[in-house]
Parts: structure tokens; sequence; C-alpha cells
């Protein structure tokens, strides 16, 4: 049947051409011709993103086989690599100068002073802004109960006055006013009238939601202000830490420098230590 099927002449199998009046544009592009073009696309696209964002990063004191054919290996810090001749004091090629190294040195030793001062002075207010946030949020929190004299021996007598063995001292009555309580100091207190012969007024709903807002609306106040203050506290810490850091590199550039200057003793690359001899008076 395979042999009768293939002898019968069949039409052929043509994909669709490009339209005449798009001759000019190639042959008619398929779906999977389109998808290997947007992959090649790209992939040339991310290669390139890839090669400049290395670019951008390089460390141009970093070694390269290349800098051996374009003469650049012996660079290092503190050399130069300008073609350009009008640039006064600049050689291509040859290091800086030992008065150059120092008034760079310099330089940064005034930076980090400059930025020592300004993290100092930042240090200081928020220091000071710590320090009234605690205070205020001390002054907010409930005091503690107060304890009379009376009431730590538990058996006293109202308006009575005891003695040492618990005996009612007869014909010295004690105002309420004068009740020395044992921690005046902790909160401030006040004096408040309550005929105790009448029931307590009921609140009315009105006021009871008034007072529930309130007191949601301070409960989020005082949260509020106790995460500022956690968050100064950190950048206090997250300051102080920078400003020893800071501290830290001025020290070694001031050290570096008096080295510079041989004013200073130190070790060498050999590791032997060695000191600058005064001449003797």
């Amino acid at each position: 049947m395979s042999s009768l099927r293939n002898a019968i002449s069949r039409r052929p199998h043509r994909e669709r051409d490009q339209p005449a009046a798009r001759q000019k544009w190639g042959i008619l592009e398929k779906h999977k011709d389109y998808s290997l073009r947007a992959q090649d696309y790209n992939l040339k696209k991310k290669k390139l993103s890839q090669l400049s964002q290395k670019a951008r990063e390089k460390n141009p004191d970093e070694f390269a086989f290349g800098m051996v054919r374009d003469g650049h290996a012996g660079l290092g810090k503190h050399k130069s690599k300008h073609n350009d001749e009008e640039v006064k004091g600049i050689v291509p090629g040859r290091p800086l100068s030992h008065d150059a190294v120092k008034l760079l040195k310099t330089q940064d030793a005034g930076y980090l002073r400059t930025v020592a001062a300004k993290g100092r002075r930042e240090i200081e207010r928020l220091e000071e802004e710590v320090g009234m946030d605690a205070v205020s949020l001390g002054k907010e929190r409930p005091g503690k109960k107060i304890q009379f004299e009376d009431e730590e021996n538990g058996v006293a007598t109202r308006g009575k006055k005891r003695g040492l063995n618990g005996e009612v001292k007869q014909g010295s009555l004690i105002d309420d006013y004068e009740r020395t309580p044992v921690e005046e100091s902790a909160v401030a207190t006040s004096v408040i009238l309550v005929d105790e012969t009448q029931p307590p007024k009921a609140k009315s709903k009105k006021r009871l939601r008034t007072e529930q807002d309130a007191l949601a609306r301070l409960k989020t106040e005082r949260k509020r202000r106790k995460r500022l203050q956690e968050m100064r506290v950190a950048k206090l810490e997250a300051l102080k830490k920078r400003q020893r850091e800071i501290l830290v590199a001025a020290d070694q550039l001031e050290l570096q420098r008096a080295k510079m200057a041989r004013t200073v003793g130190g070790v060498n690359k050999d590791g032997v230590r060695f000191k600058i001899r005064e001449r003797k008076r």
C-alpha cells in the first residue's frame, strides 16, 4: 500500500512566501526564526551589560598582562600613566615625588579632621535628643504605689498613732494631710476629696468612648516616641563607632607622615625595629 501511495503524484507542500510588496525585506520570517533572533539579541545585550559593569568596577592599579605590553606593569599606587605632556608636574610612567605624596597625606588628614569634627557635633546633638527623650518618657511612666508608715504596721487604727510596741497612743490624731509617704519623689500626688456616703456616678457611653480613644492615642504616641528613641540610640552607637574608626585612621595617617618626615622610628620591611637618634646636646 505504501508503494501505491507513493506512486500517486501529490501536490508539493510549499511554505507561505513573502508578499510581493515586502520582497525588499528578504524571505518571510517564521516564529522559530524570530525566537532564534531574539535569543541571540538578548544574549549579546546581557554580555554587553556585564562587560560595561566590569569596566566600571575595574581597578586601574590591578595587574593585568596587558600592562606588560603597554609598559605600565611597574605602575604602583602613586605612579601616573598620563599621556598628556601638558600636565605640569606629572611625568608619564614615573612615580610622584616624596613631597607630593606628603602633600596628599596632609590633605587626607585635613579631610579626616573635618569629618571627625562634623561627626562630633552630630553625636553631641543626638546625645541631647536621647537625654530629652529619656526624661520625657520617664515622666510618663506610671508611678509606684504610695505606702504610708501606718500601713506598714498592718494593724494601725484609722486616725490613731501607734508606738513601737503597737499600742495606740490616745489623744494623738493624725491629720490625713500630715501622713508621710515612703516614696515622695516617685510621683507627684494630688488630693481629691471624695464623699464616700454617695455612690459614684456612672459614666456615660460617650464619655467612656472618649476616654478610651484618648488612652489609645496616648499609648500609640508613647509607642511611637519609644521607637523613635530606639532609632536615635542605634544611630548614636553607629556614629560613635564610625567616629572611633575615623580617629584611628587619622592617627595612622599622622604616624605615616611622621615616618616620612623621619621624626619617629618604626619597623622596616625586614621586621627590624629602628628609631631616630637625636643629636646629643
